[in-house]
C-alpha cells in the first residue's frame, strides 16, 4: 500500500507540474501576442485571466481542455492581428525559439513522468504474491519439535492417572489400619492396665483352713495373673510396634507426587491442543488475508497510474498544438498554417503505461488452502464443551479442570442425585481441626470442594436437601467417593451435590490469593531452548498459567512499533489463563516464542526466600500435620501456596529428607525454639 500511495503522489506531483508550466508558457505567449493584435474588446484579457489562473491538481485535465480552446482563440485573433496590421508582424524569433526550448523539455518531463506511473505499476504487479505464504494441501502448523501425534501424550496421562487411584486407595488402607491399630492400642492399654495381680484375700476364691490348699491355691493364682499380665503385655507391645511400622507419610508423599505428575501430562496434552489449534487458526486466517491485501494494493495503483497517464495525454496533446501554432507564426503562409494546427488532431500516442494496459488481462493470484483450513481432526479445542467428554470420561478418566491458558469454558459443574444417603465413613475430614469438614454456606462448600479437586472431594452431602445454615449444616464427600447408583436411599430426601469437574492443585482449604512471577521465555529464531527474555509478572492468582497466545496490531505500542516496521499483524502477546496480557513478545512473522518456566517469586506478601536457623528444632504442636514433603523445593512450594498459614519449614535433620512445614497461626518467636541434639534446623519464610 506504501509503495501505491507513493507512485500516485509522485505521477499527480508531475501532472500539476506540468500544468503549471504550460500555464507559464501560455501567458508568455499570450504576452508576445498581445502586442502584435488589435484589441478586441475584453476578449484578450479574458484569456489572459484564464492562463494565469492556477489549476488545481484535481482539475489538470478540464484545465488542459481548456488550455487547447485558447490557443484556438489566440490562433484566431493572430489572423485577425496579421489581416488588420497587414503582415507587420515585427521580430519575434528569438522569443518563440526559446518558448519551444521549454515546451521540449515540458515534452520530456510529461513522458518521464509517464514513466514513474509505469514503474509504480509494474512494482505492484510484481509484488502481487510477494511475502504471502506457500503452502500445500497438507501443510500442517505443529509447534516446533511436536509431530501431530497426540498418543504419546495421551497414554501418558492415561496411564498416570490410572496410578492415582490405586495410590490412594493404598494411603486410605494405610491410614484406616493405623486408625485401627491405634483404637487396638487404647483398648490393650485400658485392659493392661486393669490386671491387678495382688488381689485382697476376699476377693480370693481359696476357701478351708489347709495351709498346704491355700498355698497350692495362691501359687495357681499368681501363675495365671502372670500369664494373663505378659500375655497382655506381648499383645500391646506387638500392636505398638504395628502402629510404628504403619507409617503413612511415604504413602502420602507417593500419592501428591502423582497428583502432581499427572498434572504436568494433563497440562502438556492440553497446551500443545491449544498451540495447534491457535497455530493453525493463525496461518489459515493470513493466508487470504495476505493475497487480498497485495491485489488491492495492486488495482490501486492501476487506477492511480491510469489516471495519471490519462491528465499526461490532454497536457501532450497541449504541447503538441503550442508547437504547431509557434511554427505557424513563422511560417510563409501563416493563415493557411494557423488553420492546419487547428484542424489537427494530434496523438498522444506515446504517452502510454503497458502495465495499465494489460490490466484487464492479470489475473488475482490462486493460492491452496491446506486440508487442516477446514478444521483440526486430531483433537478438540480445550475449550470446546466436548473436550472433556472426548478426551476423559469416554475413556475413563477422572482429569481435572483444564489446565491451559487458552481454556474459557467452566471450570466446575454440579450435578444433584436425589434421595441418598452416604454414611459417616466418607466424610472429609478436615486435616487442620480434626473434624468433618462442614459448612454453613453452600457457596463456601463448593468452592472449597472446587479448590482441592476431583481426586481430593468427591461432592457435597446435604442432608434433608434443605441447603446450608450454620445450624445444619453440609458436608464434603471425600474422594474417591461413592457408587451413586448403589448408595442406600434416604429416608428423609437427603441429597449428594456431584462435581464433575475440578483441581487438584491443594490438599487445604487455604490457598494464596495473589503472586508475583517470574517467567523465562525464548524465541524460535535465536535458540528456541535458551532464555531471551524474561518477565516480571505482578497480581496473578496461585497456580496461574502463562502462555504466548495471538497477537495484536493495534492495542499496544509494541505492536505499532511491529505494524511501522512492515509486519501487519503486530506483536505477540503473554497472556494468562483469563486471556488477560501480561506481556509482547516478537512481532507477529515467522519468529515465535515459547515459555520455558513459571516460578511464584512471592504470594501473599510473602517471598519465596528463607532464613536458616541452625540446630533449633519445634514441637510437633506448632508444625501443620499432614505436611511431610521429602525434598525441598515441594516444601517450598507449598509454603508459598499457603501464604500466611506456613510460617516456615522444618528440617529434622537438616539433611532435606523429612521436611513439615510451620503453622503460621501460632506466631512462632525464638522463644519457641529448642535446641537440638540431631542438628535438626528452621527455614523461617521472608517477608516480601
Amino acid at each position: 500500500m506504501q509503495q501505491g500511495q507513493l507512485s500516485v503522489c509522485v505521477t499527480s506531483h508531475w501532472a500539476q507540474t506540468m500544468s503549471f508550466k504550460l500555464l507559464a508558457v501560455f501567458a508568455a505567449f499570450n504576452t508576445l501576442q498581445a502586442a502584435k493584435l488589435v484589441p478586441i474588446p475584453s476578449q484578450q484579457d479574458s484569456i489572459v485571466n484564464m492562463l494565469a489562473n492556477v489549476p488545481k491538481s484535481s482539475e489538470s485535465k478540464a484545465k488542459a481542455s481548456e488550455m487547447e480552446q485558447m490557443v484556438m482563440l489566440l490562433a484566431q485573433q493572430a489572423k485577425l492581428a496579421r489581416k488588420q496590421s497587414q503582415g507587420a508582424d515585427g521580430n519575434v524569433t528569438e522569443l518563440v525559439k526559446q518558448i519551444k526550448e521549454e515546451l521540449g523539455k515540458m515534452q520530456g518531463e510529461v513522458l518521464n513522468a509517464a514513466g514513474v506511473a509505469e514503474a509504480g505499476c509494474k512494482q505492484a504487479l510484481a509484488n502481487i504474491s510477494v511475502g504471502c505464504p506457500l503452502y500445500s494441501g497438507n501443510t500442517t502448523f505443529l509447534p516446533e519439535g511436536f509431530t501431530g501425534d497426540f498418543a504419546p501424550l495421551r497414554s501418558t496421562h492415561a496411564a498416570c492417572r490410572a496410578e492415582i487411584v490405586a495410590k490412594k486407595q493404598e494411603l486410605d488402607a494405610c491410614k484406616t489400619s493405623r486408625e485401627s491399630l491405634i483404637s487396638l492400642e487404647q483398648t490393650l492399654t485400658t485392659e493392661f492396665q486393669g490386671i491387678n495381680i495382688f488381689e485382697s484375700p476376699e476377693e480370693c476364691a481359696v476357701k478351708g483352713e489347709d495351709v498346704l490348699l491355700y498355698l497350692g491355691s495362691m501359687r495357681d493364682h499368681f501363675k495365671n495373673k502372670q500369664l494373663t499380665w505378659w500375655k497382655t503385655y506381648y499383645h500391646l507391645e506387638n500392636v505398638t510396634q504395628n502402629i510404628t511400622q504403619w507409617n503413612c507419610t511415604d504413602k502420602e508423599i507417593e500419592y501428591f507426587e502423582k497428583v502432581a505428575e499427572c498434572q504436568a501430562a494433563q497440562l502438556e496434552l492440553e497446551e500443545t491442543a491449544c498451540q495447534v489449534h491457535e497455530r493453525t487458526n493463525q496461518s489459515c486466517a493470513s493466508l487470504p488475508a495476505c493475497y487480498s491485501a497485495k491485489w488491492t494494493n495492486y488495482e490501486m495503483e492501476v487506477a492511480a497510474s491510469n489516471k495519471t497517464v490519462q491528465d499526461l495525454k490532454f497536457e501532450y496533446k497541449a504541447i503538441q498544438r503550442i508547437m504547431c501554432l509557434l511554427d505557424a507564426f513563422s511560417a510563409t503562409d501563416m493563415d493557411a498554417a494557423i488553420d492546419a494546427c487547428i484542424a489537427a488532431r494530434h496523438s498522444a500516442a506515446a504517452v502510454r503505461s503497458s502495465c495499465v494496459d494489460s490490466h484487464a488481462g492479470i489475473e488475482k493470484p490462486s493460492f491452496t488452502t491446506p486440508e487442516v483450513c477446514s478444521g483440526v481432526q486430531s483433537i478438540l479445542h480445550p475449550s470446546d464443551p466436548n473436550f472433556n467428554e472426548t478426551e476423559y470420561t469416554a475413556n475413563g478418566i477422572q482429569a481435572n479442570k483444564c489446565l491451559a491458558s487458552c481454556c474459557t469454558i467452566d471450570w466446575y459443574s454440579w450435578s444433584i442425585y436425589n434421595n441418598a444417603f452416604v454414611t459417616q465413613e466418607h466424610y472429609m475430614i478436615d486435616a487442620d481441626t480434626g473434624h468433618v469438614a462442614a459448612f454453613g454456606t453452600m457457596d463456601e462448600a463448593k468452592a472449597a470442594c472446587e479448590m482441592m479437586g476431583s481426586v481430593l472431594c468427591f461432592g457435597i452431602y446435604d442432608t434433608k436437601c434443605d441447603g446450608a445454615t450454620e445450624e445444619s449444616p453440609v458436608k464434603l464427600i471425600k474422594a474417591p467417593g461413592l457408587d451413586l447408583e448403589s448408595v442406600k436411599e434416604s429416608n428423609i430426601g437427603s441429597c449428594v451435590l456431584r462435581m464433575k469437574l475440578g483441581s487438584e492443585t491443594t490438599v487445604t482449604t487455604t490457598i494464596a490469593q495473589i503472586c508475583s512471577y517470574e517467567v523465562n521465555v525464548s524465541r524460535t529464531d535465536v535458540d528456541p531452548s535458551a532464555v531471551w527474555k524474561t518477565y516480571h509478572v505482578d497480581k496473578q492468582e496461585y497456580g496461574e498459567v502463562f502462555r504466548f497466545s495471538g497477537c495484536a496490531d493495534a492495542e499496544l505500542d509494541e505492536a505499532a512499533e511491529c505494524v511501522a516496521s512492515g509486519v501487519a499483524n503486530g506483536v505477540r502477546v503473554l497472556k494468562n489463563r483469563h486471556g488477560q496480557a501480561v506481556g509482547t513478545g516478537v512481532c507477529c512473522a515467522s519468529a515465535t516464542n515459547t515459555v520455558l518456566s513459571t516460578k511464584p517469586t512471592q504470594c501473599d506478601g510473602y517471598a519465596d526466600n528463607y532464613t536458616k536457623i541452625e540446630n533449633k528444632y519445634l514441637t510437633s504442636t506448632k508444625l501443620i500435620r499432614g505436611t511431610t514433603y521429602s525434598n525441598m523445593a515441594s516444601a517450598r512450594e507449598a509454603c508459598l501456596r499457603m501464604g500466611h498459614k506456613c510460617w516456615g519449614i522444618f528440617d529434622d535433620k537438616c539433611d532435606t529428607v523429612n521436611l513439615m512445614l510451620v503453622d503460621g497461626y501460632l506466631d512462632d518467636t525464638e522463644s519457641h525454639f529448642r535446641d537440638s541434639s540431631q542438628s535438626s534446623c528452621i527455614f523461617k519464610k521472608e517477608a516480601a
